[in-house]
């Protein structure tokens, strides 16, 4: 699945969360079919060693110390659901929260986006923006004229670009987000802002986020250890990739991601301006239409006032 994206750092976040999407079902019905295996024959051969029983099912695998009685016998199904689940909150978590990081500082963002990306909006006791509503006041206050008339319209068909349901996914991640300190941490500090968290995210439903049902979460009861639901991590999954690709989307309008732009092209296309000469203004704009697509962007809109930029930044003449 190719997302239509104007940072490379997203290219990666969209590739690799998809590249896991096309990993979990199958790997987890493959685990749930070796659990009926390795129990039939078990039930079948009650006094079958370890040895034998790994030189059924994992011979010629490479696989090392696996214990197929532990794993498919003595461990519930559910648990083992519960533990695929950790492993991808955590890399889903890590993913984002990396993300946040590499965009600020490649757009040379002010540093505290890297926080404000990962919270819903609110208003601080200032009276100033917080969360995501402060780069949503950061992308309204530093509009980039040429890349949104060139570019916008062609990323916004970006299937998942969501901008009217930001401030509900960043809800969203952050019940996973503490879910997943909670996770590691334990502590009752941990528990209190997960429980708060929990409170904001019950309140969502699939249509305040754009998806065609909320990700299930297993509610959190008092003085039982929390517990992910491995569907309802995958649904965070998705959230994830929505929040990356609408954020993308939306600061590839604004000034900051000019310069992004013109490094993209001198390192592409090299220091010198690329010679786009033709008497014939729709021969101009479609060579210019390809140096672009071969930054790894969508097909722009060129109009004069593009060209003219390119031109004025030494990336064009003609």
């Amino acid at each position: 699945m190719k997302l239509k994206l104007f940072l490379l750092p997203s290219k990666a976040v969209a590739s690799r969360i998809t590249e896991t999407f096309d990993f979990v079902w199958p790997t987890a019905a493959a685990i749930w079919n070796l659990r009926w295996q390795v129990q039939g024959l078990v039930s079948a051969l009650p006094g079958i060693k370890e040895p034998e029983l790994l030189g059924r099912f994992v011979e010629g695998s490479g696989i090392r110390g696996a214990n197929l009685r532990r794993a498919c016998m003595d461990t519930s199904w559910e648990f083992q659901q519960e533990q695929f689940a950790k492993f991808l909150l955590f890399e889903f978590c890590a993913l984002y929260e990396t993300w946040c990081e590499l965009i600020t500082q490649q757009l040379s963002l002010p540093a505290s986006c890297i926080k404000n990306l990962q919270f819903p909006g609110s208003i601080t006791q200032g009276g100033s923006p917080s969360g995501v509503s402060a780069i949503t006041t950061l992308v309204q206050n530093n509009p980039s004229a040429t890349l949104n008339s060139a570019l916008h319209a062609a990323l916004a068909s970006n299937t998942k670009y969501s901008p009217n349901h930001l401030d509900d996914l960043l809800k969203c991640f952050r019940y996973f987000k503490e879910l997943r300190n909670c996770l590691i941490h334990g502590s009752a500090s941990a528990i209190q802002k997960l429980t708060s968290a929990e409170q904001a995210y019950t309140a969502l439903t699939a249509a305040s986020l754009g998806l065609s049902q909320r990700p299930e979460h297993i509610a959190l009861v008092a003085g039982v250890a929390p517990r992910p639901s491995l569907r309802g991590v995958v649904g965070f999954g998705e959230v994830v990739l929505r929040l990356v690709c609408t954020l993308d989307i939306e600061l590839a309008r604004t000034t900051f991601a000019e310069p992004n732009f013109l490094s993209r092209w001198k390192n592409e296309h090299g220091s010198q301006p690329v010679l786009v000469a033709s008497a014939d203004a729709p021969r101009r704009s479609a060579r210019v239409s390809i140096l672009v697509k071969k930054l790894g962007l969508p097909k722009p809109h060129v109009t004069p006032s593009f060209v003219s930029w390119l031109r004025t930044n030494s990336l064009i003449f003609y």
